[in-house]
């Protein structure tokens, strides 16, 4: 074959080398390992989110949960571009519901009868302190005598109470404001305060120990279905609000426990059929010794350390039900709770009753999505029992050997290093933390720890994130500002020689700022699979910050924009992801809050008004010919004032021509303010030393008005002067030595100084 031949024949195509690349691994809780993500059905990824049960204000420990969980749904639906189905209950039936319901709504009675402050009111509020603290305080000694049982709750004395019992705190200020409540009722009374408002002080006081004592007496007799659906219903609304707050995406599907009684019992009776539930006095009972080892089963998958624990136990049955009878194991669970006077009844096989907590769970996410899930999620509270207890009852129903393929739990939440709790009342609601801190600012926050990880909300902590978000915000404004003026400079992103020619921008800091941001982006994808671990992520793209902060001091004259919109489009994807920042921005967080929008002339009125302004008064300053100071003093005007109040930082830059930037007013303004209020400290502390030095001046001219001569002849030390008034014997009229007549004289000479500087001043020593 010719070589002309040859060269007419395709050659061989080289196979490229792949790099190995790291996978999405999770730390599964199944496993206490991080595991490879491995869904059931390709993209396609089910995921039930245990949801809220909904009896007071969400707190930052739901949100550790919900927000927590948000970001990682994000993750895996925007950056790994999983088809996810995110199912989310409300758990709308249950103890604390029914409780809470029936003490506000018996409080509630209460409070709209009376009409008087009396003295049957504060003896029944009386009775009720008592009783409360008989139920509450029962491990301390000496509770009857509040007043010296409260004298000895030092700081010290109550941690130690605590360790005693974790609600100690509670209940401790619950019957302390009650106590002093009464106290104060009581001489109100007796010097004629018995109104309505008076008594209503007294009432609201003391919610907490009267609710306990009127629901005790006639707690059986609510039974108006309507109170058990107000209460989670008002909740629930509330709870949407805050999390629409914090920028956490909704369910794609959402479910009630109260609209799936039909699927709980049906589901429930199959467990009994399959013989891991029994029967007994109208309630239905999980068996834990039937089920644990049978056919394969394992109860307490999740933590089977847990098993047996008594108090665990008892508190996932919830107070209304962990005294049911007739179970066979103190370890069993209830399925189906006979109802008791004043709790909500539907009917059923075994009883007039309500669903048990665990089954809710098991029932919905079943309903919706079947015999097998991909991920179940949850705080790591729920762990045991609740979420063991879900996928026994889960496994026992479908026959199964694995429901949940991968559990993931939110770590706890602190708060300024204690645990918070909505039952110790020791909580901060997500609207209280949001009069605060904006939903980026937590957000960030969160992003700084690991999911999965105990997470200390502490103020400190929290200032550190807003810094944070300002060097990020710093970047971004600066980055656009950049590019914005190397566009508008006729430049092309070209660099022009003294001899006219022109070259690119392309060279070694561009080259190095390319691979810095390649080595990131392997980086972050790398932290993203190792278990979403978004502190790792937050670190690369503030270093990032940092990296393209250095190159960006070189100036609009020697960067290349075109490479720092790349980085900067990177990282406001990363943090879109995140939810951090508007899904419509290309480049930053994302339109300025309260930015306006609206037709031509009202946005670009306020502007072009500004820039008349500052026209006419450049013109006349021409026409009157003033100096060209005051034209410096128009353009520090016009960027100090009309282009603050109309949210433009305009930052003065060496080569003269400034970087424009979109801040918002306000903190435009409370910079320029903190400018002014230096500006004004400065002065005035130059303003004191000024009069410092003016009385320190003053001083020494004082000490100048004596006459040198006269200075020695006042003291009673010395009985013989020179002419010039300088002592020569002491008082026993012995002469003075050589070094005594020499310290004196150089006295002396001080003095004709100061004096002669007196002088100098006011002219003569009368002065």
């Amino acid at each position: 074959m010719s070589s002309e031949t040859k060269s007419r024949l395709q050659p061989k195509w080289l196979t490229p080398q792949v790099q190995a690349q790291p996978v999405l691994r999770f730390q599964n809780s199944l496993t206490k390992t991080k595991t490879d993500f491995i869904p059931k059905n390709g993209r396609r990824v089910t995921w039930y989110n245990c949801g809220p049960t909904v009896y007071d204000a969400s707190h930052m420990g739901h949100a550790r949960t919900y927000l927590t969980m948000d970001i990682i749904r994000r993750v895996l639906e925007d950056y790994f571009n999983y088809d996810v189905l995110f199912v989310q209950n409300i758990t709308d039936i249950d103890d604390k519901i029914i409780l809470r319901a029936r003490q506000q709504y018996l409080f509630n009675q209460l409070k709209q009868s009376v009409t008087q402050l009396d003295l049957s009111l504060i003896q029944q509020t009386e009775e009720s302190w008592k009783e409360y603290n008989e139920a509450k305080m029962k491990k301390f000694e000496g509770t009857a005598n509040w007043p010296e049982f409260v004298k000895k709750m030092t700081p010290e004395e109550v941690q130690k109470a605590v360790v005693i019992d974790e609600k100690f705190k509670m209940n401790f200020t619950a019957l302390d404001t009650s106590y002093n409540a009464i106290e104060n009722a009581k001489l109100g009374l007796n010097s004629g305060k018995n109104t309505k408002e008076d008594a209503e002080l007294l009432l609201d006081a003391s919610q907490d120990t009267l609710s306990a004592w009127l629901d005790k007496r006639q707690g059986g007799e609510v039974n108006n279905p309507k109170i058990f659906r107000e209460l989670p219903a008002y909740w629930e609304t509330r709870y949407f609000e805050d999390m629409e707050a914090l920028n956490v995406r909704s369910p794609d599907i959402q479910t009630r426990v109260s609209e799936y009684i039909p699927e709980i019992i049906e589901y429930v009776q199959k467990i009994i059929d399959n013989g891991y539930a029994y029967e007994a006095e109208g309630s239905v009972y999980f068996d834990t010794s039937r089920y644990d080892g049978h056919n394969g089963h394992h109860y307490a998958k999740l933590e089977p350390w847990s098993k047996g624990d008594t108090a665990l136990i008892e508190d996932g049955e919830g107070s209304l039900g962990s005294k049911l009878q007739g179970k066979k194991s103190p370890s069993d669970f209830a399925l189906w709770k006979a109802s008791k006077p004043g709790e909500p009844v539907w009917n059923s096989p075994w009883s007039q009753g309500r669903p048990g907590w665990h089954i809710e769970c098991s029932v919905m996410a079943s309903a919706v999505i079947g015999e097998n899930m991909d991920i179940h999620s949850g705080g790591v509270d729920l762990a045991f029992p609740h979420h063991d207890n879900e996928i026994a009852q889960a496994e026992a129903y479908y026959d199964c050997g694995q429901w949940v393929n991968y559990f993931l739990h939110a770590g706890h939440l602190h708060v300024e290093g204690q645990k918070m709790s909505k039952s110790l009342k020791n909580f901060i609601t997500i609207k209280e933390a949001l009069k605060t801190y904006s939903a980026r600012q937590l957000r960030l926050f969160f992003l700084l720890h690991q999911w999965d990880a105990k997470m200390d909300f502490k103020k400190s902590s929290m200032q550190e994130t807003i810094q944070i978000e300002q060097t990020i915000k710093n970047y971004f404004d600066n980055t656009k500002a950049l590019v914005n003026k190397v566009n508008n400079d006729g430049s092309r992103n070209a660099t022009e020689s003294a001899d006219g020619s022109i070259t690119h921008r392309y060279n070694e800091n561009e080259k190095k700022l390319i691979e810095i941001l390649n080595t990131k982006q392997d980086s972050v994808h790398a932290a993203l699979c190792d278990s979403i671990n978004t502190p790792i992520v937050m670190d690369e793209i503030m270093d990032m910050i940092n990296q393209t902060n250095k190159y960006m001091a070189f100036g609009a004259k020697n960067v290349n924009v075109l490479i720092l919109e790349k980085v900067a489009k990177w990282i406001t994807g990363l943090l879109k992801v995140f939810g951090v920042a508007n899904n419509g921005a290309e480049i930053g967080f994302g339109a300025v809050a309260g930015q306006a929008s609206g037709n031509a002339e009202d946005i670009l009125m306020p502007y072009l008004q500004a820039l008349s302004s500052f026209r006419d008064q450049v013109r006349k300053g021409a026409i009157d010919k003033v100096a060209n100071t005051e034209f410096l003093k128009m353009c520090d005007a016009v960027r100090d004032n009309q282009m603050v109040d109309l949210g433009v930082s305009l930052d003065d830059q060496e080569d003269g021509i400034a970087l424009v930037k979109l801040v918002p007013r306000e903190e435009l303004i409370q910079a320029r303010e903190r400018k002014l209020a230096l500006i004004a400290e400065k002065a005035a502390k130059k303003e004191q030393a000024a009069a410092e030095r003016e009385k320190k001046r003053l001083e020494r001219l004082a000490k100048g008005k004596q006459p040198p001569q006269e200075m020695f002849k006042a003291s009673d030390e010395f009985s013989k002067f020179d002419e010039s008034g300088i002592p020569t014997h002491n008082k026993e009229g012995e002469e003075l030595a050589k070094n005594r007549r020499k310290k004196l004289q150089k006295e002396w000479d001080m003095q004709k100084k100061l004096h002669d500087e007196y002088l100098k001043e006011y002219g003569t020593a009368e002065v």
